[in-house]
């Protein structure tokens, strides 16, 4: 292992003070399952790791409706998987953190590492040269694409995005807020998380820039029900092959204000505009979810090795509507 410089960051300034001043070279620590796997494999060399666990106060669920929902970058997939707000007001978020890894991982991993993390492909693992690791081809586009690849396309690579709670959270239209030394922002989650791009000099999944943190999730009061359903080799343990998180406000069996999004598919959490407009308005049945589930992955682009993945997630999209719509909708107290 290559030696780095080692940065206890005591605030978000001094974090992306630091970030700023070791550019390409940094990396950010938060729970470090991804990171410090990728250093181990070789995969990052960085000069210096920023660690920002030892930030105070961005550890925090806040949930008091009718405000949004605030979740601290560095809360827990446990804290999110184990509290009773979300569980009862954003069910998908807490389904979809509680069947990330292992217990002892989702103990250590953050949200925010979570949503950032990097793709998985063994191609890049092992140490193939690929449009990630400075060459100029990704090997899936004709080799072994069954579990990792993208069948919706994608700009690059074709890795798909590994987040479970990427899926839940663009599905419950959350928002990311970000700290730099030029001040903050906030992104929506479909802009944050948009597909491969490059971002100074590295072909990452997400909009970060080099010298920016995650600071907090932010989720809007939507009087919604959701759900997650995730399909993996090893259950919990393993990425997601597919997954699927929807969001609705169902009145008299009528579906309004609704968001459908697949995991384990695309080169981000996928948005599926076309299945939600079929179900708008519409009370569900046997049908109309076919009809959806058929809609949703019109677009599909299966690899060579995939193809089971487009069925799969039909499959799942239409197991969740049928669970959203036989849920007990009592009002929101």
């Amino acid at each position: 292992m290559k030696n780095f410089k080692h940065i206890d960051a005591s605030s978000t300034e001094q974090a992306v003070s630091a970030l700023a001043r070791y550019g390409e070279g940094a990396r950010v620590l938060a729970g470090g399952q991804d990171l410090l796997f990728r250093i181990k494999k070789y995969i990052v060399n960085p000069e210096c790791v920023v660690n920002i666990k030892t930030i105070r106060g961005l550890n925090f669920i806040r949930c008091d409706e009718p405000e949004p929902v605030r979740i601290g970058a560095l809360a827990t997939l446990s804290q999110i998987a184990q509290s009773p707000q979300l569980q009862r007001s954003h069910a998908a978020l807490a389904q979809a953190a509680g069947v990330v890894a292992s217990p002892q991982i989702r103990n250590m991993g953050t949200v925010a590492g979570n949503i950032c993390q990097d793709v998985w492909c063994w191609y890049l693992q092992d140490g193939f040269s690929c449009w990630k690791s400075d060459g100029k081809f990704c090997d899936l586009a004709g080799g072994d694409s069954r579990y990792y690849g993208s069948v919706m396309g994608g700009h690059l690579c074709l890795s798909n995005h590994p987040s479970d709670t990427a899926v839940a959270l663009a599905a419950l239209d959350a928002k990311v807020h970000v700290a730099s030394p030029r001040g903050g922002r906030v992104a929506p989650m479909d802009e944050f998380l948009c597909g491969h791009n490059w971002v100074g000099g590295r072909l990452q999944s997400h909009t970060l820039g080099l010298d920016e943190i995650v600071t907090e999730i932010e989720i809007p009061f939507r009087p919604t029900r959701s759900t997650y359903v995730k399909f993996a080799l090893r259950k919990s343990w393993d990425f997601a092959i597919a997954s699927v998180a929807v969001s609705a406000v169902i009145q008299e069996r009528v579906w309004t204000d609704l968001r459908i999004v697949l995991g384990g598919v695309a080169t981000f959490p996928y948005r599926c505009s076309e299945a939600e407009d079929i179900l708008r308005g519409r009370s569900m049945g046997e049908e109309l979810a076919i009809a959806a589930a058929d809609a949703a992955l019109q677009r599909a682009k299966p690899l060579r090795m995939n193809q089971y993945k487009v069925d799969l997630s039909k499959t799942l999209l239409r197991r969740a509507l049928v669970s959203l719509e036989e849920q007990d909708f009592k009002p929101t107290e």
